[in-house]
This record gives C-alpha cells, structure tokens and sequence, in this order.
C-alpha cells in the first residue's frame, strides 16, 4: 500500500520541503486561479496587462493563453483561504494610506521585466494580496500535489517488484533529485501534466498477468484526458498511455474482450477531454480552436500554425542539452534511464518490455512534441518545462540500473543528483549558476532571496542584512529528523515496509 506509516512520512517530507522552497513567481497559470476564486470566473480582465500570455478578445473578455486545466484546482486553497486574506490585505491598505508615506518600488534583481512587474503590482496595491495567495496555492495546491507523486513513484515500484529500500529512495531521488522540485516552487501546466500522466500509469499498471478493473481504467483515462484540459503537451500521454493500456489488455483478454474492457478508459478521456471543449466553447465561442488562435501575434506564434511546426532539430537538442533548459543539463541523473535496456537479467525487479517501451515512448513523443511547438524556445526565462512528463517515466526506466548499481557508487551519485536538484530550487537560475551559487555562496530559499531583494519595504530588518536560511532549515531538518527517528534501524525499517505492504 502507498499510504503506510513510510508512505505518509515521504508525504509529509516532500510538502514541508517543496513548501519550504516556495518561489514568489506569478505564473500566468495564477490569474485564472485568482479571478476563480475571487469573482468565479476564469475570465482575467482585472489583470490585464500584468502579464505578457493574459489577452482580450473585444465582447468576450479577458483570457489566458493556454488551458485553465491546472487553475482550476489551484483555485480552491485560495477561495477556503479568502476569509482570513482579505482582512490581512485591508488591513496593510488601511496602514499604507494613514501612514501618508509615499509609496516604495525598490526591487533589486539584474532582470528588468521583473522590476517593471513589482512596480505594477505595487502601485496598484496586488503586492499584499499576490504574496499570500500565491504562498497559500503553494501550501494546499502545488505543495503537496508533488508530495503526492513521490508517494504515487514509490507504490509503483513497489508493486513493479523493487525493494522498500529502493522504492523509497528512487521516490526520493524523483522529488528532490530532478527538476520535479525546481518546478514545484510554483503552478506550471507542464508540471500538472507531469502528474497526471504519472497517476494515470499508476491506475493502469498492474504485473504481468494481472489486468486494471473498470474503475482503475476509467480513472486513467480521465486523468489523461484532463492533462489535456491544462496542456496541449497532455496529447502525448493520452496516445502513449491509451496505447500501453490496449496492448496489455488485448495480450491478456484477446482482441474482442480486450477491446471491451477498454471501454471504461475511453469513457474516461473523452470526458476529460470534452471539459477543453466545453471551456474553449464558453470563453472563445468556437469548442475547436485553442486559445493561441486567438491572442495577438507574439515572437513565436507566426511560426507555423500559431507557433506548432514540424520538429526542428536546433530546438530538439536544446530541450535536451540546453545549458539553460536541457532536461538532462537539470537532471542529468534521468541519463541513468538509457542504460535499463542493456541491463542483465538476474534476480532484481526488471521491468517489462511493454512497461519499458512506455517510458521510453513517453520521452520520445513528449519530446518531438517540444521540439515542435517555438514558444518552446523562451524557457530560457523559466528553465526547464516542455519535457517535465517524461521524468517519471525516466524514473522508472533507471530504476533496474539502480539496484544493480554497484553500491560503491549508488551513494555519490545520489547525492551528486540531489545536490543538483537542490540547488537548482533553491537558486532558481541555470543549473550551473544555480549550483556554483550554492557551492560558494551557501544555501538559499526563494521566498527569502525574493524579500531581501525588496529591502526594507516588508520586513524592516532586511534593509542591513541579507535574510540567511541556515536556521529555519535546521530547524526543518531537525523535525523531519524526528518524523523518521522511529526507522533509524534497519530490522524496524524492514518491519514497517513489509507491514504496510503486506
């Protein structure tokens, strides 16, 4: 069972930690989730202009650019946490204006794009409110959705066969050896759509022989079809997963029966799917157009058709090897995945050929996918995003090579994966500089590098010295120390493993 005393305790750990590295950026993903929960519409004409993606479309209003799939829920942290935000942001208003003091912008950050959106955001008062709707979204929504996953990555490996040791640790490894945690710090579809994918493999995957009931199947096509609903990109899964779960049933029920008992999947997807069609029907007026058919011409988007063209090999390698972007460049431990084919068969887990054909079908489609799409191209801005569902796929891929690692070198490289992860959430730059920054500078935390950057305007101390993290991350460190104290043994960790998965 994935929700064993270890189970919760890998919960717990990965929303304290990704909650801990929360980011203050204001994806365009949050406007749609604010007007949700703040007006009950998706429609984001109050934010006009904050934002390059938001767009107005003359007698329908205000939209984003792109699905509203992972808006949606980000919403409902925020509408629960309204009664206690709204008197917090009056209240700093109602200070502002008897302080009679003219009103400060200062932002120290080499990006000039970034001081333009504080100096908005500050004049028109959304700074406050900003701030704590974005960190409560973090708190009840992203936090522990990717807290979720690593759970969802350890109870399938569990059931692929592999050790409580391995399964764990690989989890692990997902959520702070990748860039699963440097896209935590806040809402991304990319994202979303990683965890989507990964939950609907969760559904349909059961060992050889065994076959996913109607429930499970349904379930997966919808989590699929609403990948979909928050991304484009979510087209890839839907093919690569509805394609894994009829090959394993018409292998294991013969055609006819198999085609019967895919029904439930396909139920599921199109219900999943028709929710794109019944947005894109309220907000644009036509089911079948996107929304990029609709915005104004940006850089990229005369490229093809509204920026889709054939895959182009410059940008292929970027998303691969990009210093600034490239999967592997953020995760170079996923390389490990490339290496499970050649694997020797003995007596550690293997996954099956149809299991490994699916990781890397997921990888390729996801990345020809990418490499077709030019607005692929600023993620120098963000860093990595377009080949985010491929990562827990890679995961499972390298996880045969990891148990037959030699244990000589399963310890640096682990830690040389988490290393990179980790300080590529904590810096939030290149992986390079974000990895120098750590290795000379120390540790950072976002939130915090983002309000020393403010000075004094937040927190009056800050104007003489930069806020250091060292404490509360002891102090963090310390209590998760204490939550996993129970298992420092061995014999009780074992114990505990084979009791919650008995």
């Amino acid at each position: 069972m994935a929700w064993d005393r270890i189970g919760w305790r890998l919960f717990v750990t990965c929303w304290v930690m990704f909650s801990l590295h929360f980011a203050t950026n204001i994806a365009r993903e949050y406007y749609p989730a604010f007007s949700l929960a703040e007006r009950g519409t998706l429609r984001v004409d109050p934010y006009v202009g904050l934002h390059p993606d938001l767009f107005e479309i003359e007698g329908r209003g205000a939209f984003m650019n792109n699905n509203p799939g992972t808006s949606i829920p980000a919403a409902l942290p925020y509408l629960l946490a309204r009664p206690i935000v709204e008197p917090l942001v009056a209240r700093v208003a109602a200070g502002r204006a008897a302080s009679g003091q003219e009103l400060t912008d200062t932002y120290e950050d080499h990006r000039p794009l970034r001081r333009k959106f504080f100096k908005q955001v500050r004049e028109q008062g959304l700074d406050v409110r900003f701030g704590l709707a974005s960190g409560v979204i973090q708190l009840g929504f992203t936090a522990p959705l990717s807290a979720l996953a690593a759970v969802v990555v350890r109870a399938v490996l569990l059931r692929m066969g592999f050790g409580a040791a391995a399964s764990l640790g690989l989890a692990l490894l997902y959520a702070f050896g990748t860039p699963i945690f440097f896209r935590t710090g806040f809402i991304n579809q990319n994202l979303m759509v990683s965890h989507l994918a990964l939950f609907s493999f969760a559904c349909l995957y059961r060992p050889e022989g065994e076959s996913p009931g109607p429930m499970a199947l349904l379930a997966a096509g919808f989590l699929a079809g609403y990948g979909l609903f928050c991304d484009y990109s979510g087209l890839v899964p839907i093919v690569v997963l509805g394609a894994y779960a009829l090959a394993k049933l018409l292998a294991e029920h013969g055609t006819v029966d198999g085609l019967r008992r895919s029904l439930p999947m396909l139920a599921g997807g199109i219900a999943g799917c028709s929710l794109l069609l019944a947005y894109q029907g309220w907000a644009f007026g036509n089911p079948f157009f996107p929304a990029q058919h609709y915005m104004p011409t940006t850089e990229f988007s005369g490229d093809g058709w509204n920026g889709v063209h054939l895959p182009a090999l410059d940008l292929a390698l970027q998303n691969l090897i990009d210093p600034r972007f490239g999967l592997f460049t953020a995760g170079t431990i996923l390389l490990a995945a490339f290496a499970a084919p050649f694997v020797r068969r003995g007596d550690q887990p293997r996954l099956g050929s149809r299991e490994l054909a699916t990781c890397f079908a997921m990888l390729i489609g996801i990345w020809l996918f990418a490499s077709s799409v030019a607005f692929a191209r600023l993620q120098w801005n963000t860093g990595v995003r377009y080949l985010m569902p491929a990562i827990p796929f890679l995961i499972f891929a390298s996880a045969q090579v990891w148990v037959r690692m030699p244990s000589r070198l399963v310890a640096p490289l682990a830690a040389a994966a988490l290393l990179q992860g980790i300080s590529l959430a904590m810096v939030r730059e290149t992986p390079v500089e974000s990895l120098a920054t750590v290795l000379l500078g120390g540790a950072q935390l976002p939130w915090l590098t983002v309000l020393g950057k403010m000075g004094s305007q937040y927190v009056p101390f800050f104007e003489h010295q930069s806020p250091d993290p060292t404490f509360l991350i002891l102090l963090v460190g310390l209590a998760l120390g204490w939550l996993w104290w129970p298992l420092r043994s061995r014999a009780r960790f074992i114990e505990e493993s084979t009791r919650g998965n008995a």
